[in-house]
């Protein structure tokens, strides 16, 4: 079968609107799902956007944070040098002993607890308590706890209880006396 022109021209016309309307369509779908990247692509770079500044304002943070970690290392490292260690605590009743001397008084009796361990937040200090039992004038019993309270070798050290006693008559021929308990801290480490 032989066609002619015009069926040549009607076929060629339909095969061409065929591929017109196929072409479209496919455009169409791929103009549709492109606007979706687009969008999906806009999201992304939005939540991208925000995850660095994000990251940075982590970054600003961890620093800061470092920083004071290294200022609280440096107070530590500070603190602990400032407490004395074991062997001066153990100084502690010839200073005492001196003390008393210098404010004429009589050490009658010395005592000192074992040393122990107190832990505060994740520092160890030792604890040491002493007592110290002396004779003299009243003033000079209060010249060696104000001695005790103001002297640097016992900063790390707190006077907890003085007990004086003053007797009444001096026909026994009793002096005053006072015990007084020190508690000195020293770093103890860990």
């Amino acid at each position: 079968m032989r066609l002619g022109r015009t069926a040549w021209l009607v076929l060629g016309i339909g095969v061409f609107v065929i591929a017109f309307v196929t072409l479209f369509f496919i455009y169409s779908r791929q103009s549709s799902e492109q606007a979706e990247l687009e969008n999906s692509l806009a999201g992304v770079q939005t939540q991208l956007i925000k995850l660095i500044s994000g990251r940075e304002s982590l970054e600003s943070q961890l620093t800061q944070q470092q920083s004071k970690l290294a200022e609280t290392q440096a107070l530590l490292t500070s603190a602990r040098a400032s407490f004395p260690k074991l062997e001066a605590s153990i100084e502690y009743s010839e200073v005492l002993t001196e003390i008393a001397d210098l404010c004429g008084l009589k050490v009658v009796n010395m005592s000192a607890d074992e040393p122990r361990e107190k832990k505060v937040e994740d520092v160890t200090f030792l604890v040491i308590s002493f007592e110290v039992r002396v004779e003299g004038e009243l003033s000079s019993i209060l010249s060696m706890v104000n001695a005790i309270a103001t002297d640097e070798r016992f900063a790390s050290t707190t006077v907890e209880v003085v007990n004086i006693k003053v007797p009444q008559a001096t026909i026994t021929g009793e002096e005053p006396s006072a015990t007084i308990k020190l508690v000195g801290y020293s770093y103890g480490g860990e």
